[in-house]
């Protein structure tokens, strides 16, 4: 074979074609990374920012932006083990005197006569404690409660939180709910939805609904867990000290809060 007939290895054609996927690849990277989102300002351009990031194994913006303040912590409470030691020097007896006003909404006996008012009665104390202290410090909205957790002190809500959590719970033995299950709700109690970078709720709930550390949501009431799902996924709610519920939340359906609100809602009461 001659000189002549031996194919070019700088054929003029071979460096046109590397030099246009270039240009088109640096031009794409321009449009997808840079100009469109710059050029969609509103929450729509944070999500599509968010999801490119998340693709490319980068953090997105939009998890930082769901705080309600940059550099300020979504609760005061630091699980330290002064503070685990100090969950066991509630005084149940002076809670209840401190309850008296507390039973018009959550029932005398901790269990809630309106469904838009959570279950208290045995609750950890850990979990009670926590909430109250988020309402004191406006780490959770405390356009009702703020009025009766403002007076109290640490103490004061250290044992109101003993106190309904010694209150029985009628609900407490409940292994199994009281109807069948959705599928789709079972999957995400159980497993998640990794493709869709949700937790199980199995893992910080247990897998009915209880574990030590963790709100018990066994025969909660079905609408006040749907609002509080709602209130994360639209973070009107941010005192999850980690955004774990903010982040399953965002990437729920609303029909799938409502069937898992269901389920956790469904556990039957005891009966002797």
């Amino acid at each position: 074979m001659t000189d002549e007939a031996r194919p070019g290895t700088f054929d003029p054609r071979f460096r046109n074609w590397i030099a246009g996927t270039l240009i088109l690849f640096l031009v794409s990277v321009a449009v997808g990374f840079v100009w469109l989102p710059s050029a969609q300002q509103g929450a729509g351009a944070r999500e599509l920012w968010t999801a490119i990031c998340r693709a490319a194994g980068l953090p997105g913006t939009s998890d930082a932006a769901s705080s309600p303040v940059t550099g300020q912590p979504s609760s005061t409470v630091a699980w330290t083990v002064a503070t685990r030691e100090l969950m066991t020097r509630g005084d149940s007896a002076k809670g209840a005197a401190i309850a008296t006003t507390c039973g018009n909404c959550h029932g005398a006996n901790g269990i809630s006569a309106d469904a838009a008012i959570p279950n208290l009665a045995g609750q950890s104390v850990a979990s009670l404690y926590k909430q109250l202290e988020d309402y004191k410090s406006g780490k959770r909205n405390p356009a009702v409660m703020g009025v009766y957790v403002d007076p109290l002190s640490k103490d004061q809500l250290l044992d109101l939180a003993t106190h309904f959590a010694s209150l029985p719970n009628p609900l407490a033995g409940a292994a199994t709910p009281s109807g069948s299950v959705d599928p789709g709700a079972r999957n995400l109690i159980e497993l998640g939805s990794p493709l869709r970078g949700i937790a199980s709720c199995a893992a910080c709930h247990g897998p009915l609904g209880f574990t030590p550390g963790a709100p018990d949501l066994r025969a909660q009431q079905r609408p006040y867990l749907e609002e509080q799902m709602q209130a994360f996924k639209a973070g009107i709610r941010h005192n999850d000290i980690s955004e774990q519920m903010r982040s399953v939340s965002r990437a729920l359906t609303s029909d799938e809060i409502a069937k898992l609100a269901a389920y956790y809602s469904s556990f039957a009461p005891v009966t002797r």
